[in-house]
Order: structure tokens, then C-alpha cells, then sequence
């Protein structure tokens, strides 16, 4: 089994005042730069993609940088470097605890701090690791990631990380704190679609906030249409609104078949 990769850094294509789509290894990705007559310049949004052949195993990293973006393109080229350990790591029935030691073992490595205080700015990191019925997530800053599904939405339940404003990665770097700050999790899916998003906060940081409710991210995912012509119609409503800041989109549909947790006093069907 192999592991096929896309990356994509924001400094090397902006997608100014220019919604774009794409899909790579079964991952749709949706960019908007920002509206330049709103002030936008430059993108420092960046992302890495592994899936395993068989498409049991997705590996979705997203980054949003400031100053520059060369704390994220630091963190896409490192993992890139061990793309032979990754696709290990894909294929181990462990995989989500091998996973974690691995990143947490890597970020807080010396090398890695050391080539942190080389680049210029810093860096929010989500990374979101899907093995069949099962999700890890690691989270550093103020990326998003939701887990969209009818069975989670009744009870109002959209996101699997929590925003963090004062955590980075890169020249000012939270592994470098006595006691590193991060946020870690795993999730069982739920029975049949599910829809795994990343975010960026150029999606919900446009005049109206229209995203900053996770019930219209849902609305806007979770319906009749594809998901393509879906994070189309997010990224043409950050253009109308004429967002300031980069957005980046990265969504996946996994259809589970194996039975969820349900509590113990409801009758079987």
C-alpha cells in the first residue's frame, strides 16, 4: 500500500479575489486569498494531504501563518521529509497512538524548535488523522474542525476542537513553554455520512460572521448537493462579502458502517 501527498503553500499560490477548488486523494479544498479591495495581499495559509491507497487512512494537516509564511511551510516540508515513516505509520493498527507520539515527539524536538527560530512568524496547526470509524485531531491556535453529522446536530454538537487564540508554532512557539499547550483528541464516527471539515479563519472572519455559527456550516455542507458545488457556494459567499483574510477549506465524506455507541436504555430497532 502507498501513500500519495499534496501540499500547497499560500506564498507560492495566493488565489486572490479568486475562489478555487480542487481535489486531491479524496479530499476536496476550497481557497479564497481575500478580496484585494478589501485590503488583501498575500495568503499564508498552507496544507498537506496523505491518504493510503486504499483510502482506510487520511492525513489532513492545515495551517494558518502570519508575518509570513515560512513557519508553515517549515512544518509541511518536515513532514514531507519523513513521507516513508508516514506511510508506516498509515498501516499500523495502532496507528492513532503511534501518530501522537510521533507529532509531539517531533515538534518538541530540539532540531525542530531550532529550525522554528529561523523562519518569521508563527503558526495555528490542525491536523486531522482519519482511520476508518475513528478520528484523532491535534490542534495548536485557531484553526477548525468539525465533525458534521444529523446524529451530533440534534443535540448541537458541530466542532471537534476549540479555538485557541495565544498558541503558535514557529518563531514564537508554544513547545518552547515550560509546559506546551495543545489540544488533543479522537471521536468515534457516527453510522453512515459523516463530513469531516478544516477550516481556516478567513471562512468565518468576513463583515456578516455568516460562518461563525456552526449551524450554518452545517446547513451549508450537510444537504441535497455534493460537497464540491457546497464549499463553492462558502467560497463565493466569502467573495460577495469581500473577506479581508485567506480561507482555506479542506472536506471529506466517510461513509461508516460499523454500529456507533448508543446509550444503554434505548430499545434496539
Amino acid at each position: 500500500m502507498s501513500v500519495s501527498s499534496y501540499r500547497w503553500v499560500g506564498s507560492e499560490q495566493p488565489f486572490l479575489d479568486t475562489p478555487t477548488m480542487t481535489e486531491q486523494h479524496g479530499i476536496h479544498i476550497g481557497w479564497y486569498g481575500g478580496h484585494t479591495g478589501a485590503g488583501a495581499y498575500k495568503n499564508e495559509d498552507g496544507l498537506l494531504v496523505m491518504q493510503s491507497e486504499n483510502g482506510s487512512a487520511r492525513l489532513a494537516v492545515l495551517l494558518d501563518a502570519h508575518q509570513t509564511a515560512t513557519s508553515a511551510a517549515l512544518i509541511i516540508d518536515t513532514l514531507q521529509q519523513d513521507e516513508s515513516r508516514l506511510q508506516a505509520m498509515l498501516e499500523q493498527p495502532d496507528l492513532f497512538d503511534v501518530f501522537e507520539k510521533y507529532i509531539v515527539d517531533l515538534f518538541s524536538s530540539v532540531s525542530f524548535r531550532q529550525a522554528c527560530q529561523q523562519v518569521t512568524g508563527e503558526t495555528s496547526c490542525l491536523i486531522v488523522l482519519q482511520k476508518d470509524a475513528y478520528l484523532w485531531w491535534f490542534s495548536v491556535g485557531d484553526c477548525m474542525a468539525y465533525l458534521l453529522h444529523p446524529d451530533l446536530a440534534a443535540w448541537g454538537q458541530y466542532g471537534l476542537n476549540q479555538r485557541q487564540f495565544y498558541e503558535w508554532i514557529g518563531q514564537v512557539n508554544t513547545f518552547d513553554l515550560e509546559v506546551p499547550c495543545y489540544t488533543i483528541g479522537k471521536r468515534q464516527l457516527r453510522a453512515g455520512d459523516n463530513i469531516i471539515v478544516l477550516m481556516t479563519d478567513g471562512v468565518v472572519d468576513t463583515p456578516d460572521h455568516y460562518f461563525e455559527h456552526p449551524t450554518h456550516v452545517y446547513q451549508a455542507l450537510v444537504n441535497d448537493h455534493d460537497l464540491k458545488p457546497n464549499i463553492e457556494s462558502i467560497l463565493q459567499h466569502i467573495h460577495t462579502q469581500q473577506g479581508k483574510d485567506s480561507a482555506t477549506i479542506m472536506s471529506w465524506q466517510y461513509t461508516n458502517h460499523q454500529a456507533p455507541q448508543m446509550p444503554s436504555d434505548m430499545p434496539s430497532i
